[in-house]
Parts: structure tokens; sequence; C-alpha cells
């Protein structure tokens, strides 16, 4: 029989492995971040925005009407005053 103690000490030894192997993998990331500010949320919430502008362009046939539809809502064009 192990003792509890002997699974605890396991359990955390193997989750620290994890988080150190995570940690190397992304330390670029990590590092970019810490040094220059930098995030993905930009990138997420044009994705949101893009998946939004996909499901109200359904019944579209063409991807042309598509790239139309993400320009118009992303691309920030001013339209003329009529």
């Amino acid at each position: 029989m192990v003792p509890v103690g002997a699974l605890y000490k396991h359990n955390l030894l193997a989750s620290m492995l994890k988080l150190a192997k995570m940690v190397q993998n992304h330390l670029k990331g990590i590092l970019a971040h810490w040094k220059w500010g930098m995030t993905n949320a930009f990138m997420e919430g044009l994705n949101s925005v893009f998946s939004a502008t996909k499901r109200k362009a359904r019944g579209y046939r063409s991807p042309v009407h598509l790239i139309t539809m993400l320009y118009f809502v992303a691309g920030k064009l001013r339209l003329p005053q009529f």
C-alpha cells in the first residue's frame, strides 16, 4: 500500500514538470509579452468579428461577397454621406 503523502508528492512533481515544459515551450511568447506588452487579444477580437460576419454571409455563394462584407465590417471604410 502506498502512503497518501507519496501520491500527493508524485502528483505535485508531475504537475511541476508539466508546468516547466509548458513554460519552456512558450518562453519566446512569455518574454515578448513582458518586453513589448504583446498579446493576441486583438487577433482574437478580430477573429470574433470575422466569425460573426461569416455567419451573417451564409446565403452568399461567392467568396468575393464574403471578403467584401469583411472589408465593410472590419476595414473601417469611410462611406460617403448622401
